[in-house]
């Protein structure tokens, strides 16, 4: 080799030392004016089949251990080209789980990193040497969200970190050096990924590189679906009090004297719990309890109706306080009830818009209206009145029930 051709591949040659992998290099051609070294000053001979990443962990696998879900294989990543000739240096796949909360699908991901290979495992820059420095690293910068703890029979040695997301399984092999990762999913997270990680160590040996595992992995019989474990946010159906009750004809004859009253019109509803697998209860009470009231009156010789609907709505009971204070300040903001009413029950406010008074007592959401006079103003601000008339008779009997 001519001085000249040293010297251009000079740079190179150094930019090569700050590289912390080890691979295989074509042998140079023999220089008959240099002696052969002896056998026992040889290096040792480079690995034979460089590493597969998705060959350490095959869709098989993955089958195995979360059985009759869908997994979808994004496929290997080349490994850049300055660490030499390429290999498979990462592989990514989806597995589809039943979500606890919903009827949809989680989206969960697996993947297999490799950190490093070669002929060298011991010296500064050996497989050995970075995994202790990927060990004291992650030591150094891991919150105290991160769990990091040694295991073993996992490859030659292996820690893991983990966190409430994800599992990350650390592995040394011999010159390997490579990262399972998995998002958490159930208790089974961690098993599942020792599992994996662990079934990787036995596809890789000291100079022969890739190799077939002795044993496959074992297979679990079923995936654990995690218990939806929120807490309801509305009330059980018998803490849901009687529309009709909260607003009698009583009370209705005693705001609205001077008109016919129909009797009233009840609506029954039911509450539907979002999970998994949804839940329905019919509430046994009715949650709107309807009036039409009317009386006859002469304009210009001709004989019509003034009529108002009189309803009572019973919007909400939440679980606790703080979930009602959050609906009760959303619901007023639909019909615009912007003013605020003082005793009547803990908060109450009104719309003189759509003439409707919203009161929350505790948990309890409800909303008293009065309908008419759409087209004539002196019926609507009479309409506004007689509200809230209503709205104190309600709010006296929630001053005095029981569950509210």
């Amino acid at each position: 080799m001519s001085r000249k051709f040293t010297a251009a591949w000079t740079a190179s040659a150094i930019a090569c030392l700050f590289v912390p992998h080890v691979w295989a290099q074509d042998a140079a051609a023999p220089n008959p004016n240099v002696a052969a070294p002896s056998p026992s000053s040889a290096a040792p001979q480079s690995n034979v089949n460089p590493p597969d990443a998705c060959k350490l962990l095959p869709q098989s696998d993955l089958e195995a251990v979360f059985p009759k879900m869908p997994i979808v294989s994004k496929g290997p990543t080349l490994s850049p080209l300055y660490k030499g000739p390429q290999y498979n240096e990462r592989c990514m796949y989806i597995v589809k789980l039943p979500s606890p909360t919903s009827s949809s699908e989680l989206s969960k991901f697996v993947t297999m990193n490799v950190i490093q290979w070669g002929n060298n495992t011991s010296g500064p820059r050996g497989a050995a040497a970075t995994f202790e420095s990927l060990r004291s690293t992650q030591e150094k910068i891991t919150s105290v969200q991160h769990h990091i703890e040694d295991v073993k029979d996992v490859g030659e040695v292996a820690f893991t970190d983990s966190t409430k997301d994800q599992v990350k399984v650390y592995v040394r092999k011999a010159d390997l050096v490579y990262i399972l990762s998995l998002d958490t999913y159930s208790p089974q997270s961690m098993p599942n990924a020792l599992a994996l990680a662990t079934q990787a160590a036995k596809r890789w040996e000291e100079v022969t590189g890739m190799a077939e595992a002795s044993t496959p992995i074992q297979k679990n019989g079923d995936v654990d679906i995690p218990a939806d474990t929120r807490a309801p946010d509305i009330a059980p159906v018998d803490q849901w009090p009687d529309a009709c009750a909260l607003l009698t004809p009583e009370d209705v004859r005693a705001v609205f004297g001077d008109m016919k009253i129909e009797p009233p019109h009840k609506s029954f509803g039911q509450v539907t719990y979002h999970s998994r697998v949804e839940r329905t209860e019919v509430l046994p009470k009715p949650i709107r309890c309807f009036y039409q009231t009317s009386r006859p009156q002469m304009v210009n010789g001709e004989r019509t109706f003034i009529t108002h609907s009189v309803t009572l709505n019973v919007s909400n009971v939440a679980a606790n306080v703080d979930l009602s204070k959050r609906y009760y300040a959303a619901a007023r903001k639909v019909l615009d009830a912007s003013a605020e009413v003082e005793g009547l029950g803990d908060e109450a406010s009104f719309s003189a818009t759509s003439n409707v008074v919203y009161i929350r007592k505790g948990p309890l959401v409800i909303q008293v209206q009065v309908g008419g006079g759409d087209r004539d103003h002196a019926v609507h601000d009479d309409a506004g009145r007689r509200v809230n008339a209503l709205a104190k008779l309600v709010a006296r009997k929630l001053a005095h029930t029981d569950h509210i």
